[in-house]
């Protein structure tokens, strides 16, 4: 939080304290947002996210909860099966190499445990910056901001920011949400989900 001006922080903390209030009013409710969430769940339902509205994923996640929900019983399905499992979502043949990809790997050098180390994370194939973060927050309730095209669209009107480029590499936008977030890290997936 060096160099940043009082007028800065206070707008800062403006935007942030509106858009807790507009989330508390306006939330929208899906399955794997309830409760503790579990962060192999949370790293499967984001792979899912991608591409894909999320009224989709909560009528499929009955599925997701039957049949992807560890490692252990994603690698316990011939590909065949998980392809037929996530056909009704599309991209079947991606997923479900990304998902046998992700579960090999998870149980064989994680014992099936998912990291909680961005480092670790981003290891993983199909797991970018943006799905690294979100389970981080949404599993592990670390204070990180999760930026995608949308995110970044908002900063930069809000904060007067540029965007250059890529957001997935535009580091002051990333930057800048984990300084909101820095501001209430008790409301870190709240936050996140608002956005």
């Amino acid at each position: 939080m060096t160099g940043r001006s009082t007028a800065n922080l206070a707008k800062e903390q403006f935007f942030h304290d509106e858009l807790l209030a507009w989330f508390a009013a306006n939330r929208r409710r899906f399955p794997w947002r309830e409760g503790k969430i579990d962060p192999f769940l949370s790293l499967v339902t984001e792979l899912l996210l991608q591409r894909t509205k999320a009224s989709a994923i909560a009528t499929f996640y009955p599925v997701v909860i039957e049949s992807f929900s560890t490692p252990a019983k994603i690698l316990a399905l011939d590909r065949a099966r998980i392809v037929s499992h996530l056909s009704p979502l599309g991209l079947q043949e991606r997923r479900a190499e990304a998902l046998k990809n992700l579960a090999s790997v998870v149980q064989g050098k994680h014992d099936g445990i998912v990291p909680a180390d961005e480092e670790a994370l981003l290891e993983l194939n199909g797991v970018g910056r943006y799905i690294a973060r979100a389970v981080l927050s949404f599993a592990f309730e670390k204070p990180v901001s999760i930026v995608d095209g949308n995110v970044t669209r908002v900063f930069c009107r809000f904060f007067g920011m540029e965007n250059k480029g890529d957001n997935r590499r535009n580091k002051a936008i990333w930057e800048k949400g984990d300084e909101i977030i820095a501001l209430d890290p008790t409301h870190v997936k709240e936050f996140n989900w608002a956005l």
